[in-house]
């Protein structure tokens, strides 16, 4: 019933349109009847011609930016809520679209800044500071990520991502214990929760306590037997302590599951010449390159190869990058500790 009601509004303000093309109230009513039958596309075509015949229009500026956003368009919805948040800045609603949109385009640190003002007008919106929190989190600015999650814990203490994420957080800033102690609280309210004890097992397996990573890994393959991380990590461990023959499928696992992972990749490739598959091996650790040429040891890798394989051109150049990255890698430490480079807030 609606639906024919905007339907016919539409013909009606279309009818109207036709007289009178240089009419914005007729262009944006005709945009309105359109975004109500959900045909965004054509609806923000008349915002944009209400808009361009009479530009200082916040309410119609809204519905353009709504309609963007609602497309996922969010570098469009942007300068719509900035010319709301300009001709009506008492109206918070462009304040917290900004922060949505920025954070849609991944631009986390911009995001931040349009949440926090938001935040002042809504302190008590556990979504904005839930957002808020993922926005500092993923831009680096881990004080702040973890100040948000706390207000979220605090109201609620069984939010099971909001410790998971806050584990992310205190991993970041190198307290990699008491990330711990948030990814077991979330074990204790939600066991079989996705990836979580993937990243648990995770973060034993970075102290190396790989006694304490397997059994959680092997609890993410239980619950979640498509995660293609696992099986890696897994594979990784036994390769580590020696243990080809079950790294071997482990790793092949994972790369069926997600082909691009230059770990995979290189560790294979480290199985097949040992094992003097050395064709294989430099199939592998090629793989492993061109996903991430910056790192040097599949370069050594296949130097070493090429250099078994008689082939001492391709040799040369392998030695000669990982000797290249082996330095750029030695000079990025020495500014960092000269105070050339600054850390991430």
């Amino acid at each position: 019933m609606r639906t024919g009601k905007f339907h016919d509004a539409e013909l009606l303000w279309r009818q109207l349109e036709q007289q009178y093309p240089k009419n914005a109230m007729i262009h944006s009513n005709l945009g309105a009847a359109l975004a109500q039958q959900g045909k965004l596309e054509p609806a923000t075509a008349e915002y944009r011609k209400s808009l361009a015949l009479s530009p200082t229009q916040p309410d119609v500026a809204f519905n353009l930016g709504i309609a963007e956003f609602k497309q996922g368009h969010f570098s469009a919805a942007i300068p719509a809520f900035e010319l709301v948040a300009k001709e009506k800045p008492e109206d918070p609603r462009s304040t917290i679209l900004l922060g949505m949109s920025y954070f849609g385009l991944r631009q986390y640190a911009k995001a931040s800044e349009y949440l926090h003002t938001a935040l002042q007008n809504d302190p008590s919106n556990l979504e904005l500071h839930n957002v808020l929190a993922q926005s500092c989190l993923w831009s680096n600015q881990y004080d702040c990520a973890l100040t948000e999650f706390k207000s979220i814990l605090a109201v609620n203490p069984d939010a099971v991502q909001a410790h998971m994420l806050m584990a992310e957080a205190l991993d970041g800033m190198g307290k990699t214990e008491d990330a711990i102690n948030e990814l077991e609280a979330a074990a204790r309210i939600s066991p079989k929760e996705p990836v979580l004890h993937f990243e648990l097992g995770y973060l034993y397996y970075k102290q190396r306590d790989y006694d304490k990573a397997l059994p959680e890994l092997q609890l993410e393959v239980k619950n979640n037997p498509g995660y293609a991380q696992s099986y890696l990590y897994l594979g990784d461990i036994a390769l580590h302590t020696n243990d080809d023959k079950t790294a071997e499928p482990l790793l092949q696992k994972a790369l069926q599951l997600q082909n691009e992972n230059r770990l995979a990749y290189f560790d294979l490739g480290c199985i097949y010449a040992d094992q003097n598959k050395n064709q294989e091996a430099v199939v592998a650790l090629q793989h492993a390159v061109k996903l991430d040429p910056s790192q040097p040891d599949a370069h050594y890798r296949l130097a070493r190869l090429y250099t078994v394989l008689g082939q001492k051109e391709k040799a040369a150049q392998e030695f000669a990058k990982t000797k290249e990255l082996h330095t750029k890698t030695e000079d990025s430490l020495i500014q960092k500790v000269s105070g050339g480079e600054t850390a991430p807030k």
